[in-house]
């Protein structure tokens, strides 16, 4: 049996277990302070890859897909989205809040510190992880007015130089319109991740606490 597969087993089995393990918290994103995206941008659309298993585990890990993000970092995306409107574009919204049960499983299958954030706990409680755990980031591409993604330097979850903002091969257009899609998302005060174009943080990330509340 591969490595891979063993660690396929495994999150498999996490997901499964999950549930059960998880210690008492708030039981939905909402009580823990998050907000559904849709209720404050209804036009952004939602492409939630951890929600099917066409992401880099190949596995759905998410029992539905839904975004929420911290009520600041909801209203600063809900005006990216109003700006780049004005030019006949959008946003397509790939992953938001992850609960730190589900960044454990990450890091099983891609311990790698420039792809995936290592989530630390100490005495069962979460101490250092993603920033997504804080409900802070978001990954996401641009859209055309009717909902096709532009071209990028790489596919989401890329783990190759491809994905990376000093990538300076491929195809200029692609790179163009990572610069763009980064520029609108800056205006509004994010911060891109230099290792992965579609990652970006929202400001005072730091002041939100890691959660492992269920999405549903």
């Amino acid at each position: 049996m591969t490595r891979r597969v063993v660690a396929l087993f495994a999150l498999c089995l996490a997901v499964f277990l999950a549930p059960a393990a998880r210690a008492a918290g708030p039981a939905t994103p909402e009580a823990a302070g998050l907000v559904d995206i849709t209720t404050v941008a209804p036009d952004i659309r939602l492409d939630m890859r951890y929600a099917t298993p066409d992401n880099f585990t190949h596995v759905a890990v998410y029992p539905a897909a839904r975004c929420f993000l911290r009520k600041d970092v909801a209203k600063r995306l809900a005006r990216v989205q109003a700006n780049l409107e004005k030019e006949g574009l959008g946003l397509k919204v790939f992953d938001c809040y992850r609960p730190f049960s589900i960044q454990q499983k990450f890091w099983a299958l891609v311990p790698n510190e420039d792809w995936v954030a290592r989530p630390v706990e100490k005495n069962g409680k979460p101490v250092s992880g993603s920033k997504h755990n804080r409900g802070a980031a978001v990954d996401l591409t641009l859209v055309d007015a009717s909902g096709k993604a532009l071209p990028m330097p790489s596919g989401f979850d890329d783990f190759t130089e491809k994905a990376r903002r000093n990538y300076t091969g491929g195809d200029p257009a692609a790179r163009a319109n990572a610069k763009r899609l980064e520029a609108a998302m800056a205006k509004e005060g994010f911060e891109p991740l230099p290792s992965e174009w579609w990652h970006f943080d929202g400001p005072g990330w730091k002041g939100y606490e890691l959660l492992d509340v269920p999405i549903n």
